[in-house]
């Protein structure tokens, strides 16, 4: 049985795990993510942006999803859940045969030279040191938030919820 069946056999962990989000209603565009994650990474974006239309652009990276098809794909198993929760690439274990980038319905994983893939990891070094991943720590609109399930589901709660009780108009 595969790591990643095990885990979701395992639902108490399921809200454990870490996931982001992004709240494209208060994003602005700026690109702050993107230069603090290529900054981090060497000169590798794993949180980018694109033009959606209109002068707009927001960014998109791995949303870490509890039924990853990226995982479910991969045939080595270098594509694999931490404990976490993260998705994360093994690159001694990757082949390069990009079935987890076919296999991922946001396009997320990249094949990069010489010839293994590579994703956003959630900044595992500064996660190590108690530090929240770059993109989350310097965005200036607060618009990026991760954390636990429970945390995420929190957040979004409460959100939505706010959108309903300050935008309902009286008639």
């Amino acid at each position: 049985m595969s790591s990643e069946k095990k885990a979701l056999e395992d639902q108490e962990n399921i809200y454990q795990w870490f996931r982001r989000i992004i709240n494209y209603d208060l994003c602005i565009g700026c690109s702050t993510c993107e230069e603090v994650c290529s900054f981090i990474h060497e000169g590798k974006a794993y949180i980018k942006l694109y033009d959606v239309g209109g002068g707009l652009s927001r960014p998109i990276s791995c949303f870490h999803c509890v039924q990853a098809p990226c995982v479910y794909a991969c045939p080595t198993n270098a594509m694999h859940r931490d404990k976490d929760g993260i998705i994360k690439v093994d690159i001694s274990r990757c082949i390069g045969c990009m079935a987890c980038i076919a296999a991922c319905p946001f396009g997320i994983p990249e094949l990069v030279p010489p010839g293994y893939v590579a994703k956003c990891d959630l900044c595992e070094d500064l996660r190590k040191k108690g530090l929240d991943p770059a993109c989350v720590a310097t965005c200036p609109a607060q618009a990026i938030t991760w954390g636990t399930g429970e945390v995420i589901a929190s957040k979004l709660r409460t959100r939505v919820l706010k959108k309903i009780l300050y935008t309902k108009t009286i008639p």
